[in-house]
């Protein structure tokens, strides 16, 4: 049976959620704020009945309840392993509760990992685990906690329990992450990117592309990315939009385009919207408003057409000005009269030229590599 989690585009990487009594592991770099994550995902359970447990080991349950309170999560019922009231000398009415000093790494694990089973094996009903977080506990080794994981499946399994484990990679082995890594079913990597000054974070799942998201006061909200497409009249711009896309749409009038195409890509580690702006020179205001918000910029030049690359030029100089990642494609690249891109590269005296053909789709998903590489300085 698959569970719903609040957070679309995950359930469909999971193939419509995730797998009832399944362990899942959080994987996340050190500016991803993991516990909202997975609160987002806990409230969904609670509201569709299952009784939620949270094992927290650097917050108290009031902190975490009023995080949830504050994004408008629901937390009825919520038990708690509290795990760090003890050690902070706070009060706490958690049910279970820990009298071990978490900075006592080994006896700390041991009595957690009581608890946590005792949690498991006497709360009635389907639970949805979170267990924040397993690097607290790295001090007793990578193999006794992968260890302890598997045990607790069979557990999860007996006991109707899907279970959700929280771990920053604060740069430990490759062969430690590894071996928890093993431990579970599934392994959501939650990351961060910098853009504009900005840290964007992001989920995926294996080699599946990278959904960005934004913990927002409602909840995880999902961003999606905007590549502009932009070049001379007839350049062939419309049918690059539809050639990369998922799905597309586009405005004209007898053949030209007299508004923006609009398509979506999913592809090369990315999810993105792009925007085809048109090529006559009153359109160009559209550049600039869009500018703000784009992330990178493909410039479509019709290679069989070398009398339209000073109007390439002038939208080159444009784009330039807004410091935004851009590549050049060559199009047309399936017709005898186009110039090899080589040729294209020294009359607009750019480096990142790519032959295409919007046609065949020739160097298309090359193209958008190099986009996405120059946008996230990938060397």
């Amino acid at each position: 049976m698959k569970l719903t989690i609040g957070i679309e585009k995950l359930e469909e990487m999971l193939s419509g959620g995730i797998d009832s009594k399944s362990s899942v592991l959080l994987l996340t770099d050190t500016m991803v704020d993991k516990a909202s994550f997975s609160q987002h995902m806990l409230s969904a359970r609670i509201i569709d009945g299952d009784v939620g447990i949270y094992l927290t080991t650097t917050k108290t349950p009031q902190q975490i309840l009023k995080n949830m309170y504050d994004h408008g999560w629901e937390s009825k019922g919520m038990v708690f392993v509290d795990c760090i009231s003890y050690t902070l000398s706070r009060e706490s009415d958690a049910k279970y509760l820990m009298r071990e000093a978490i900075t006592n790494t080994n006896a700390a694990w041991k009595n957690a990992a009581e608890l946590f089973r005792d949690a498991l094996t006497k709360t009635k009903g389907f639970k949805f685990v979170v267990f924040d977080c397993l690097e607290t506990f790295m001090g007793v080794g990578s193999g006794e906690i992968a260890k302890k994981i598997v045990e607790w499946k069979k557990l999860a399994k007996d006991t109707n329990t899907t279970c959700i484990y929280l771990l920053t990679n604060w740069g430990y082995k490759e062969e430690d992450i590894k071996k928890i890594c093993g431990s579970v079913d599934v392994v959501v990597n939650l990351g961060t990117v910098e853009k504009k000054l900005l840290w964007m974070n992001y989920f995926t799942i294996g080699d599946k592309p990278k959904i960005f998201f934004s913990t927002t006061p409602t909840g995880v909200g999902i961003y999606v990315p905007k590549i502009l497409i932009t070049g001379p009249f007839h350049a062939g711009k419309s049918s690059i939009v539809k050639a990369l896309s998922e799905r597309a749409i586009s405005i004209d009038r007898l053949g030209t385009t007299v508004a923006l195409d609009h398509g979506y890509i999913e592809k090369k580690g990315m999810v993105c919207d792009i925007f085809g702006t048109p090529g006559q020179e009153r359109f160009d205001w559209i550049l600039k408003i869009l500018a703000k918000d784009i992330w990178g910029i493909i410039l479509v030049v019709d290679s069989t057409q070398p009398g339209t690359f000073g109007r390439a030029l002038e939208m080159l100089e444009e784009v330039k000005g807004y410091g935004i990642p851009f590549i050049v494609f060559a199009n047309k690249q399936d017709l005898p009269k186009a110039l090899k891109p080589t040729k294209v590269k020294k009359k607009l005296g750019v480096i990142d030229v790519i032959g295409t053909s919007a046609k065949t789709k020739q160097g298309l998903d090359e193209g958008l590599k190099l986009l996405f590489d120059k946008i996230f300085k990938v060397k």
